[in-house]
């Protein structure tokens, strides 16, 4: 206790200014701590937030917070490089390093019990959760999201269950007939798929998949759009396809891979984690070995990436984000999606680049007030996220 009221004491003579030479010091000291307790960095990280636009927190304080945020994220994932001399617009690496940290800051802030102010202002977006809309071959829509365990419906050659948030079939009996469902997931939801053969689907937020009910002749084929993550069961007598669009399809027999089809992205993208598949276009074949990914614009030939970082192109699928490398066009396109929200830029685009991971828990306040902290103009307007340049 008597520490904890020690650096509340260095913090409130350090908002007023008024700090001696071995005061500072030790206020200095604070942020190479590893021992910190969980209280006392909440309320040095809260204080930080509300003192951020103010004079209050000099550069070089700035600087020593941004790296204390770091040391915490290296434990836990790949390293960071270091942050950029003071010459440069190092506030820009400091705002990525904090957006990294946002799911931990966020839990410690909510140890305390919020005022009625931060609960109405936290709860007016919440990240995305489970939900989808399945339409059966009839034209049927029927909304799972608040559908308890149990049978959803019979199609032609299987029993459609919901069981703990998965849709799964399972077979009946043969078919008289082709019979196709689509599982479409809205802004702001995910779902996860068990097909008649096995095969597991992760669909993230703003994508859909068209499926047969059975799978009853030569070849196995899915339809998608978004974003998807398979584990396909092997048959190497029925390969497994999926068209991602009118002249593009990917040709499996059993393996695992990701692919990107959003039409906001600049290329299609797709990035095999395990086995191998088989890309084919109108005017291409390749195939892609464990850690490659096939990237295919509009009007040019496919290009073959290797050595792809494969935990950040699946992070979406394991809860979290992965901004590493990512600029804050790319970075709100993937807020705007799980957040079900709409980005407005007025002005210049800031040119940021961040590094690090973010958990998708996060609520939408949280991470207006780090963008704000650290000089980004964010601010909200019922679900428009509105990003000023400077």
């Amino acid at each position: 206790m008597h520490e904890k009221q020690s650096i509340a004491e260095l913090i409130e003579k350090h908002n007023r200014g008024v700090l001696s030479a071995t005061e500072k010091e030790a206020f200095f000291q604070l942020f190479e701590r590893d021992d910190l307790d969980p209280e006392v960095e909440s309320y040095l990280w809260q204080n930080y937030q509300q003192q951020a636009e103010t004079t209050v927190w000099p550069e070089e304080f700035r600087e020593l917070f941004a790296a204390r945020m770091a040391k915490r994220i290296i434990r836990s994932s790949q390293p960071i490089r270091s942050l950029p001399s003071r010459k440069t617009h190092w506030w820009r690496y400091a705002a990525a390093v904090l957006l990294i940290f946002a799911g931990s800051v966020a839990f410690l802030l909510t140890t305390k019990q919020p005022s009625p102010t931060d609960i109405t202002v936290r709860s007016v977006v919440l990240p995305g959760t489970n939900g989808a809309v399945l339409t059966l071959a009839d034209g049927t829509q029927v909304v799972l999201d608040s559908l308890g365990n149990g049978v959803v419906a019979s199609q032609q050659g299987a029993k459609v269950v919901l069981k703990n948030g998965l849709l799964e079939y399972q077979n009946t009996g043969n078919p008289t007939e082709a019979s196709y469902n689509t599982l479409n997931i809205p802004r702001g939801r995910q779902f996860r798929l068990t097909l008649p053969d096995g095969s597991r689907v992760w669909l993230n937020a703003a994508s859909s998949i068209k499926y047969p009910t059975a799978f009853a002749g030569k070849e196995r084929m899915v339809e998608v759009n978004g974003e998807a993550f398979f584990e396909v069961e092997k048959d190497a007598a029925k390969p497994f396809i999926v068209k991602v669009n009118n002249s593009t399809a990917i040709e499996v027999l059993g393996t695992s891979f990701n692919v990107n089809t959003y039409e906001q992205e600049d290329m299609i993208k797709t990035t095999l984690v395990e086995g191998a598949i088989s890309m084919k276009t109108d005017s291409d074949r390749q195939i892609l070995k464990p850690g490659q990914q096939a990237q295919l614009q509009a009007g040019r030939s496919m290009k073959i990436v290797s050595n792809i970082n494969i935990s950040q192109v699946t992070a979406w699928k394991n809860g979290y984000f992965d901004f590493n490398d990512a600029d804050l066009p790319v970075m709100m396109r993937q807020l705007e999606r799980w957040y079900d929200i709409q980005v407005v830029y007025e002005g210049k685009v800031p040119d940021v680049t961040f590094k690090g991971k973010m958990d998708r828990n996060v609520q939408l306040a949280d991470m207006v007030g780090f963008l704000k902290s650290f000089g980004i103009k964010a601010s909200m307007q019922e679900r428009r996220l509105i990003i000023s340049g400077s």
